[in-house]
């Protein structure tokens, strides 16, 4: 199985489970985006570009679950997945608190380019408090969840002996 169908089985899983399980752990009317954190470990796994196209097919997906303009989160994650690769290029050691802050860094990026991007289009109440509580809960979760993520990518890329230095 090449790269681009273990991303693509990766983006579905994400819907499923971003549906399933994420939407209902809400915290202060926030919840975590899992597409966006597959779009950043994308971008930490495999560089700027990797991440750019994770992040505009995992935004893709998300487009079609939201009552947004088409391509708003596509966009988002474009940009979030893009950046993530570039900080991580930018660090030539791994260690885990640097993944986790790349990947709780550029999420929050990705919140914020969605509500300014929403804004501007028109759309009425993405710039208000609650925005500072989505960009902690998403973030935080992204800390979280980040490093079992790259590794994931990690997989899906097919660097197996990565992954496997990785679990040990």
């Amino acid at each position: 199985m090449n790269a681009s169908l273990r991303y693509l089985l990766l983006i579905g899983t994400a819907v499923v489970l971003q549906r399933g399980l994420a939407s209902h752990l809400r915290v202060t009317d926030a919840v975590p985006d899992l597409l966006l954190l597959l779009a950043v470990a994308a971008g930490v796994a495999g560089g700027s570009e990797r991440g750019a196209i994770v992040g505009f097919f995992s935004g893709l997906a998300l487009d079609l679950m939201l009552p947004t303009p088409m391509g708003l989160a596509a966009l988002s994650f474009l940009a979030a997945g893009a950046l993530a690769g570039r900080l991580r290029a930018s660090n030539v050691r791994a260690a885990r608190w640097r993944v986790m802050a790349i990947c709780a860094g550029s999420c929050a990026f990705g919140v914020i380019v969605f509500a300014v991007l929403g804004a501007l289009l028109g759309l009425s109440g993405l710039l208000d408090q609650r925005l500072v509580a989505i960009v902690v809960v998403v973030a935080a979760t992204a800390a979280v969840l980040g490093p079992l993520a790259v590794r994931v990518c990690h997989w899906a890329d097919g660097d197996t002996d990565r992954v496997r230095r990785a679990l040990r």
